[in-house]
C-alpha cells in the first residue's frame, strides 16, 4: 500500500512540469556519487507495488525518490504494477521486481512462502512516526441509516479489498469475528480490489460496507468527488504496522545497506525540497502521495499479524 499514492495521481499530473524541472536542476547539481560502479550492483531496479492503474503512474509516485536513487547510487528504478498481492509475490519471486511495497499481511505471507527478502525502510506521513495506520469500515449513511457498528453487519453485502490485504482484509475479518459475524458466511463478501475502491463502492450503493484504511480515505472524498457526509466511518482497527519496502536478498548486501541508509536518512520530503527533487514539502508530499519520508524498518513489528492470523484463519495465512 503506497499510502495515498494510487489516489493522487490525477493531482500528481498537474504538477509534472514543475517537478520536471526541479528533477532536471536537482540532477545536475551534483555528479553521482560512483556508486553504479560497485561490483555486482545492477544498472537498473524494478520496483513492483500493488494498487496502482499501471507501471507509468507507479513510477510518477515515486518520481522524486527514484530521482534521487539514479543520483546518489546510479541506478535506473523501473516500475512493475501488480494486480494483486498474491501476483506480486509470485512477481519477486520469478525476479521481475526486485524491490516491492508490501501491505503488513503479504509482507508476512511472502516470508512464509520462503520468499528471501529484507525490510528495508518503513513510508511514513510525518516526522518521528512508525508508519503505522488503521483499517476502518464505511457506510453511506443515506444507503444504510440503520448500520452504525460492526454490530449491524450480519447478512450485509460487504466490500473487502485483496484476500492478502491487511487493512482491506485481515484485520476487518477480526473486526467482524470480534462481533460473532463470520467474514465468509455471515456477509456476502465481495473483493474489489483496492482499499480506496471499497470506500467508492460503498458510497455508490454496490456494497453496504466498505472497509478502507485511514490513508486512501481522504483521497477518495477528494479525487473522486465525494462529500464528506457521503460516507461514515462506523468501525476503527487498532493500529497496523507500517507497509515495508522491501528488497530481495538476490541484491548485494552492499546495496541493500545502501539503499535502506539513503531511504530513512534522506527520502523525506525536507530533504528532497533541499537538493531540488521537489519544489516544496506540500509538492513533493502530492506527488508521492501524502508520504513524508521513511522511517527505520526496526520500528515496525510484525508478530501481531501472525497473532490475528491465529483468530481469522484465513486461508491467506496459509499459503504455501
Amino acid at each position: 500500500m503506497r499510502l495515498l499514492r494510487a489516489a493522487s495521481v490525477r493531482m500528481l499530473m498537474a504538477l509534472l512540469p514543475i517537478f520536471a524541472m526541479a528533477a532536471i536542476v536537482g540532477a545536475a547539481a551534483a555528479p553521482p556519487a560512483g556508486a553504479a560502479g560497485q561490483p555486482g550492483w545492477p544498472k537498473t531496479l524494478v520496483l513492483g507495488e500493488v494498487g496502482q492503474e499501471n507501471a507509468t503512474s507507479l513510477l510518477q509516485g515515486f518520481a522524486p525518490i527514484s530521482a534521487l536513487i539514479k543520483k546518489q547510487l546510479g541506478i535506473t528504478i523501473q516500475a512493475y504494477a501488480g494486480t494483486s498481492y498474491a501476483a506480486m509475490i509470485e512477481a519477486q519471486k520469478a525476479g521481475k521486481a526486485q524491490l516491492v511495497e508490501y501491505g503488513p499481511f503479504s509482507y508476512v505471507i511472502a516470508l512464509n512462502q520462503g520468499l528471501k527478502i529484507e525490510n528495508l525502510a518503513l513510508p511514513i506521513t510525518a516526522p518521528g512516526t512508525n508508519g503505522g495506520y488503521y483499517s476502518e469500515a464505511v457506510v453511506n449513511p443515506a444507503n444504510s441509516p440503520t448500520i452504525t457498528s460492526l454490530k449491524q453487519a450480519a447478512g450485509t453485502k460487504v466490500c473487502f479489498s485483496d484476500p492478502a490485504s491487511t487493512s482491506g482484509y485481515l484485520y476487518p475479518s477480526y473486526g467482524l469475528l470480534q462481533v460473532g459475524i463470520s467474514p465468509t458466511t455471515g456477509v456476502t463478501p465481495v473483493f474489489s480490489g483496492t482499499d480506496s475502491t471499497t470506500a467508492l463502492d460503498a458510497y455508490q450503493g454496490s456494497c453496504q460496507i466498505g472497509f478502507t484504511n485511514n490513508l486512501s480515505l481522504p483521497t477518495v472524498f477528494s479525487a473522486n468527488h465525494v462529500p464528506t457526509t457521503g460516507l461514515k466511518v462506523i468501525w476503527k482497527s487498532v493500529e497496523i504496522p507500517a507497509s515495508p519496502l522491501v528488497a530481495s536478498k538476490s541484491l548485494p548486501a552492499s546495496l541493500r545497506s545502501a539503499l535502506s541508509t539513503l531511504l530513512v536518512k534522506d527520502a523525506n520530503a525536507p530533504y528532497l525540497v533541499k537538493h531540488h527533487y521537489c519544489t516544496s514539502v506540500s509538492q513533493c508530499e502530492t506527488v508521492t502521495g501524502g508520504q513524508w519520508g521513511y522511517a527505520s524498518p526496526s520500528l515496525a513489528n510484525y508478530s501481531q499479524i501472525t497473532t490475528i492470523c491465529k483468530v481469522t484463519k484465513s486461508p491467506s495465512c496459509s499459503v504455501s
